[in-house]
């Protein structure tokens, strides 16, 4: 786990929108749902699909 994985996770969580995240952490919506892609590989969750139901 990298710290930039966290940061991402969590400004998103915050934010409740991966593009909202985005612009807070300047960079893109792809960079960001790739990133939170692998942290959820790594950690074994689902939390871009529940992030999209919202």
């Amino acid at each position: 786990m990298e710290i930039k994985q966290l940061e991402y996770f969590v400004t998103a969580h915050n934010c409740g929108s991966l593009s909202k995240a985005a612009a807070k952490l300047f960079t893109t919506q792809p960079n960001i749902s790739r990133v939170i892609k692998l942290f959820e590989q790594e950690l074994g969750l689902l939390y871009l699909n529940e992030l999209a139901k919202d």
